[in-house]
């Protein structure tokens, strides 16, 4: 027969039992919803997002795009920031066509001015993801809308970022230095206002300019800021992936000359501090490669240039071997690499930059008192094309 303490000690165990276990159900529920929840969400984000999944934009009637507008075109070739006019620009397609496959390029931008998230945008992209194989959409009189004067030779500029650089580069050779900008621009200008340009050494007096970028928030950014720095006909960005699209890109701007004649060569290219791609497995993501080299050396003449440079060695030497190996020896000599020791240091590939004017990642290297890794190749004269 059980004692009166022992009843009391056996129902208090029971009861804490009891509320341990109406706790975990608690939680157990809980967590449940909450797990139910977020797979519906999911479900219903893969459903909107799936067609990026697969490598293509399928945007309604109503945003379709056509193949020969990119994205900040109007049918009068002309650059907006307003979203909407793009959109009341483009004609009614049938409904058979409601829905279009379009390149990543050619989806505006939905971002303000004002918002800060304005001028943010992801740092990597997969080159190889399906949609980034896509030819880029063009104007059909591309390049006449976008240089006044298509018989100039050709500055190009792969990997060009938000276009910092060439801004830079074309306001001082073609004059706006007196201009106002943002606090960010300036800061930028002021770092680079204390360096020299030597420019002319290396480049024509008279020149357009051309950036290419793969991330397409990038490439439209860049180029709205091309009206406001007051540099259209002279300077222009294209949201695309180089290695699908550069061929097409220098025929139709040799092209553009037609009878009239000109010298529209590709006289200079500079690939300034592209993402280096560190794991083995994605190498062949690289920027540079065997086929963009043999594009390269198709539109340049003996003694057009080829820029390199990285703050990480091992990106360099990758695309240096591509100039230096294969079917690159033929086409380019390399020029000046400095192999030697300072202070116990290894100082190879410690050329000057030979333009003078640092792009925005080399001025936040510099700062930082890291090393910036350089070399130059110049085409020859053996030709097989």
């Amino acid at each position: 027969m059980m004692t009166r303490d022992y009843r009391i000690r056996h129902h208090r165990c029971r009861g804490t039992l009891y509320v341990w276990n109406m706790f975990s159900f608690s939680i157990w529920m809980t967590a449940s919803r909450q797990f139910s929840m977020a797979v519906t969400k999911s479900m219903s984000n893969y459903q909107t997002f799936k067609n990026y999944r697969v490598g293509f934009t399928i945007l309604p009637q109503s945003q379709s795009s056509h193949r020969s507008t990119p994205s900040f075109y109007t049918s009068a070739n002309k650059y907006t920031d307003n979203p909407s006019d793009v959109l009341e620009d483009r004609p009614e397609e049938d409904s058979e066509h409601e829905d279009k496959f379009i390149p990543p390029w050619s989806v505006v931008m939905q971002r303000t001015p004002n918002s800060k998230a304005f001028a943010r945008f992801r740092q990597h992209v997969n080159p190889l993801a399906r949609r980034y194989q896509m030819s880029t959409d063009l104007p059909e009189n591309w390049p006449l809308c976008d240089f006044t004067n298509v018989n100039l030779p050709l500055y190009l500029d792969i990997g060009c970022g938000k276009g910092g650089f060439l801004l830079e580069l074309v306001g001082r050779r073609h004059g706006n230095s007196g201009q106002s900008f943002s606090p960010g621009e300036d800061a930028y200008r002021m770092a680079s206002k204390g360096t020299e340009d030597t420019t002319s050494k290396w480049l024509p007096n008279q020149m357009n300019y051309l950036g290419l970028e793969i991330r397409p928030g990038v490439s439209q950014y860049a180029q709205a800021r091309v009206e406001k720095r007051g540099l259209s006909g002279k300077l222009s960005f294209v949201g695309c992936n180089a290695n699908v699209d550069l061929d097409r890109l220098l025929t139709l701007y040799q092209e553009a000359a037609g009878s009239v004649g000109g010298d529209n060569r590709l006289a200079f290219v500079s690939i300034q501090f592209p993402d280096p791609h560190f794991k083995k497995a994605h190498s062949k993501r690289r920027v540079v490669t065997s086929e963009l080299v043999s594009t390269l050396a198709k539109f340049m003449t003996k003694g057009d240039l080829v820029f390199l440079q990285s703050d990480i060695k091992d990106a360099l030497e990758a695309m240096r071997e591509k100039f230096v190996e294969d079917s690159g020896k033929l086409y380019f000599d390399e020029l000046q690499v400095a192999k030697t020791y300072v202070d116990g240091q290894d100082t190879e590939y410690s050329m000057e930059n030979p333009l003078g004017i640092p792009t925005e990642r080399e001025v936040s290297v510099l700062n930082k008192g890291l090393p910036v890794f350089r070399t130059m190749f110049a085409r020859n004269e053996f030709s097989d094309f």
